[in-house]
This record gives structure tokens, C-alpha cells and sequence, in this order.
């Protein structure tokens, strides 16, 4: 089964890779395929850590999670604080790795941290990272990119959102082909060009994925600043969305489950940096600027974005919509050129670009976290045609295929069985996956300074009481000796607050998620709880769906790492107890023919 000590991941949510490399990066210790590891004059730096990590973290998210949190809180003031707050526990968050980065000081990420931190009862918490790693958090968040890319599309050809279209209280089941099923259709076909141009070549996979990466940025920046000069022009749309900047709804209910979980979505890949230390010269000092550094600047793009948003879209488009706005974008290229559909479409395109530039680098990374696993045999009976390379293209072929049909799995039967959204579904599902294992690092972290300390001061001791026999032994006296003297630290360590914050933003994250805000339809408003009831339920899916998965991932530790092992070792047990009968059988023999 799965040594998950072997399974080293390169490139974690958004990753990006350069294009002038023809042959890949080994992503296992066991890795038997070529590989081009970085010379002494190619080891990467601060400035070059900045510019990946930022590209990594601005995605999808930022052109769609605005417009849900604004519609659930209504207040411009709030929205800009909850960005803020989001922004203040990823910058916790990437602090705190990176003391977690400079006391392994290789790649792997939480693979490892997880291991260090939990080392019994065997590889638990390890295995079931990357159990959920690979089916579940990768899979989400390439499923919950392509859905939005998808539905910018349709905005693009229609002019209108899909989900107008959509009766909200039915799942997919229950829908006529169009747009639902059309989208979903659409979505796998997005997903299927990224997968087979990354099939086909690996030179031209990066350069397709670097000029998306480009036009991402682009316009992302055109985004930003415009809705700066209208917000500098103080329009009539300005004035109204600012006028009232923190009123809306006091509902604390308003501020969970989806809100949240969106915002660490779109935060989501600020540890990416630590898959790949292996890379940079002196990581711990790398970390420190590069992830501090790129959150900041991922923060302050965030907000003006969402500064952007409200001084452009007319405020009654959003928060008085029963349907969340996912192509808030889409709407303010759409108020910003006004009412141009040429112009607006032509921009709500390049959104479609750099939506699938986002999930390019999620399937190229994703696809390599599959075969990191099964050069593991983390997939018993199909770890060996999933870890193969195909000769002619250099590239992981059967990986690649195995995550396409996994996703449009999980598009099809999972996202047409909820009546919520498949963004929110499959963003929530995988961002509350993550931050399970976000928090179980970073307790693991004060777990490891606990066991690091009493081993310090163990030691200590013993040093201690070694020099008081020799200084008895000499005369000398006992009080010049100091006892339990502090060892000089020689690594980063993150202030105490600071991975504070970060633990008890995975604790807040956790359970806050379990209250949902849930309202009665404008067709019934006096209803009772047999319509709340299931609204309730079908907001906390994505959730229910999280631990399910764990639950499995538990059960396969179980039977791999105790079962398995125990019914081979007594299998071994009898075959040499049967040795040794017939060993003294045939000394018995041997002694009667003599």
C-alpha cells in the first residue's frame, strides 16, 4: 500500500511550472522517470517566489466569490473587512509554514509536517491527507474552475447570467437540459482541451499556460483599475453602493458557511511555496519574504477588486437577488462600458481565458500529484499504468485521462444532485477539506515545539549532570554550572499570536461553517421547517460530503495500515512456525538415521 513518505507534491493549488523546461520536475523520491533537477546557478529566489506564489493564488475565486458575499452580507464596509480578515489568516497561515518549511527544509508540504507532527498511530494523518489530497481537494478545485470558466462562457454567448434560468430550490435532476446540463457539458468540454494539449506536449502546455497567466493578470489589473477611476469619479452608482458602507445584514448566520468558505477559496494556495523548497536557495529566508510579501500584495488586489465590483455594479443587481451573482465580472465589464454587449463580451471572454488558466495549472499540478502517489502504490492494482510516462510525449498520459474522468464524474453525479450551486459546492467542499488538514498543521506545529523543547531539555540535562560529576570530580564548585541552559534557536520561529491566529481561524472556519443562513421563499414566507429543513441541509452538503470522504479515508488507513498488515503478518507467522515444524522434523530424522 501507499508509503505516503514517498509522495513529495509539487505545485499545490495553482501551481505554475516554466516553460523553458522540456522535461518535468520529479514530483517523487522514487521517481524513475527524467528529471531536470535545479542546478546551484537555477535555484530560485525572493522576487521569483513573490511572482509564482501571487499567480498562483489569484484565480478563479476573485471573479466569483465577490459577488456571493456581497449578496449575503449587503454591506460594502463588511465585505471589505471579511476580505481583509481572510487575507490576515492566510498571512498567519504562511508564516506559520514557514517555520514548518525551515525545520524540514524539503519539499512534500503537509505530507511530511503532518507525519512529524503525528507520528502514531501510523501515517494516519499523513494517509489521509493525501487520500483526500488526491480524490477530493485537487478534484474540487479543478471541478469548481472549470464550472466558472463555463459560465462565463455562457455569458459570453447569451449576454445573461445562466442562472437566471435556473429554478434555484431544484438539483440538476429536476432541470431541463438547458443551461444546466448544457453548462456542465460545456465545463467537461473546457476540460478536456486543457487535458489534451497538457497530453500532448509539455513545452507547449507551459507556454499556453504562461500566456494565460499573462492575460490573467491583465485583466485582473484592467479590473482594479477602472473601478478606481469610477470610484475617483464619484458616479451616481458610487455614491449610492458607498453611502451606507456598514449597513446590511446583522444576521451573524449571513456570515458563514458559503461567505466564509469563499474567501479562503479564492485565498486558497498561499502554501504552494513549500512544495517546492527543494528549489531555493536558503528556503527559510526565501519564505519569509516571499510568502509574507505575496499575500500582502494578494490582499491588496483582492480589496481593490471588490472596491471595484461595488463602485461599478449597481448595488440592487446583487444584494436584492434572490440568485448569487457567480459573474459579478461578466456584470461589471457589462455597467463599465455601458450596456456595449460587444465590449463587455469581448472582456467577459478574457475572464473565460484566465478562468482556464487557473485550471490549466490546477490539471498539469494535479496530474503530477497522481503520479507522485503511485510511484507510491497509493493505488493498489492501478498504481503502475498510473505512474507511467508516455514515451513519445514526455508526458503523464494515463494520470492525466484518470483525473479528467474523476472530475467530470464528480461534475455530473455529485454537482447534479445538490439544488446549490457547483461552484459553491465543490468550492466549499474542497476548502473545507483543506482547512481540516490547515488546522490539524497547525497544532501540529505547537506539537512539534512541545516534543522539540522536553527533547532540548532532556538533553540539556543529561549535559548538565555529565560537567556536575566532572567538576565534583575536580573540586569545583556545583553553582557555577548552569542547569537547563536555552539552546540557541537557528531557524525561523513564527511569534505565538501569529500561528494563534492561524489555529483559531481553522477552529472558526470549522465550526462557524455549520450555521447557515436560510430563508423562506418569496413565494412562501410564512414557511415552516419542512421547506427550511432541506434548504438547511442542501447548504450544509458540501460539508457532509467533506467528512463522508474522511470517513472513507479512514476506513481505507484501516484496513491497508492494520488489517492488511496484521492478517500478512500472521500469514508470515504461520509460514514460519510450518518452517520451523518441519526444520525439527527433519533434525529429528536425521538423529534416529544416525
Amino acid at each position: 500500500m501507499a508509503n505516503t513518505n514517498d509522495i513529495n507534491i509539487y505545485g499545490n493549488t495553482h501551481g505554475d511550472y516554466e516553460g523553458s523546461q522540456e522535461i518535468i520536475r520529479p514530483i517523487s523520491a522514487l521517481s524513475s522517470e527524467p528529471s531536470l533537477k535545479p542546478r546551484n546557478d537555477s535555484l530560485l529566489g525572493v522576487f521569483y517566489g513573490i511572482g509564482m506564489n501571487v499567480n498562483n493564488v489569484i484565480g478563479s475565486g476573485i471573479v466569483t466569490a465577490p459577488g456571493i458575499v456581497w449578496n449575503a452580507v449587503k454591506s460594502p464596509g463588511i465585505v471589505l473587512l471579511l476580505w481583509l480578515i481572510g487575507g490576515i489568516v492566510s498571512m498567519a497561515g504562511s508564516l506559520t509554514y514557514v517555520e514548518l518549511g525551515a525545520i524540514h527544509k524539503i519539499s512534500g508540504g503537509e505530507t511530511k509536517y503532518l507525519q512529524t507532527a503525528y507520528p502514531n498511530p501510523k501515517l494516519l494523518m499523513s494517509y489521509l491527507f493525501s487520500f483526500m489530497f488526491v480524490l477530493v481537494i485537487r478534484p474540487g478545485l479543478i471541478c469548481a474552475v472549470i464550472q466558472i470558466g463555463a459560465q462565463y462562457f455562457w455569458y459570453t454567448i447569451k449576454g445573461r447570467r445562466f442562472s437566471d434560468d435556473i429554478d434555484p430550490k431544484l438539483s440538476g435532476w429536476n432541470l431541463q437540459f438547458s443551461p444546466f446540463w448544457f453548462i456542465k457539458l460545456l465545463a467537461i468540454v473546457l476540460l478536456f482541451i486543457i487535458t489534451v494539449y497538457h497530453m500532448l506536449s509539455n513545452r507547449w502546455a507551459a507556454m499556453i499556460n504562461q500566456s494565460l497567466a499573462i492575460i490573467k493578470l491583465i485583466t485582473y489589473s484592467i479590473i482594479a483599475l477602472a473601478g478606481l477611476y469610477k470610484l475617483c469619479q464619484n458616479t451616481e452608482t458610487s455614491r449610492k453602493n458607498w453611502q451606507t458602507p456598514l449597513s446590511g445584514d446583522t444576521d451573524i448566520a449571513t456570515y458563514s458557511s458559503t461567505t466564509i468558505l469563499s474567501i479562503m477559496f479564492t485565498y486558497n494556495g498561499w502554501n504552494n511555496l513549500n512544495y517546492s523548497l527543494d528549489e531555493f536557495r536558503n528556503p527559510e529566508k526565501k519564505l519569509i519574504l516571499s510568502n509574507s510579501i505575496s499575500v500582502a500584495i494578494v490582499t491588496v488586489m483582492y480589496l481593490l477588486v471588490n472596491v471595484a465590483f461595488i463602485s461599478v455594479v449597481p448595488q440592487e443587481l446583487i444584494i436584492n437577488n434572490n440568485k448569487i451573482d457567480e459573474t459579478i465580472a461578466a456584470e461589471f465589464f457589462r455597467q463599465l462600458f455601458g450596456g456595449n454587449q460587444t465590449i463587455a463580451r469581448f472582456f467577459t471572454f478574457l475572464v473565460v481565458l484566465s478562468v482556464m488558466g487557473t485550471a490549466a495549472v490546477d490539471v498539469w499540478s494535479g496530474s503530477r500529484v497522481i503520479v507522485a502517489a503511485a510511484k507510491s502504490d497509493f493505488f493498489p492494482k492501478y498504481s503502475r499504468e498510473l505512474r507511467n510516462w508516455n514515451e513519445r510525449f514526455n508526458t503523464p498520459i494515463n494520470a492525466l485521462l484518470a483525473q479528467f474522468i474523476w472530475c467530470s464524474i464528480l461534475m455530473i453525479f455529485v454537482g447534479g444532485s445538490f439544488s446549490i450551486s457547483s461552484f459553491v459546492l465543490f468550492s466549499n467542499f474542497a476548502s473545507y477539506s483543506y482547512w481540516i488538514f490547515y488546522l490539524a498543521t497547525g497544532i501540529g506545529l505547537l506539537l512539534i515545539r512541545k516534543r522539540s523543547k522536553n527533547y532540548k531539555m532532556k538533553r540539556q540535562v543529561e549535559k548538565d549532570d555529565e560537567e556536575l560529576n566532572r567538576s565534583n570530580d575536580r573540586g569545583t564548585n556545583s553553582s557555577n554550572i548552569k542547569l537547563l541552559s536555552k539552546l540557541e534557536e537557528k531557524f525561523f520561529k513564527v511569534p505565538l499570536p501569529v500561528a494563534g491566529i492561524f489555529i483559531l481561524g481553522g477552529v472558526f472556519i470549522l465550526i462557524f461553517s455549520f450555521i447557515v443562513n436560510v430563508k423562506c421563499p418569496d413565494d412562501k414566507p410564512n414557511c415552516g421547517e419542512d421547506v427550511l429543513g432541506p434548504l438547511r441541509a442542501q447548504k450544509l452538503s458540501p460539508i457532509v460530503l467533506s467528512y463522508g470522504f474522511l470517513f472513507v479515508a479512514l476506513l481505507s488507513w484501516y484496513f491497508f495500515y492494520y488489517w492488511w498488515d496484521t492478517k500478512k503478518k500472521q500469514q508470515e507467522e504461520q509460514e514460519a512456525a510450518v518452517m520451523r515444524i518441519a526444520a525439527d522434523h527433519d533434525s529429528m530424522d536425521s538423529q534416529i538415521n544416525s
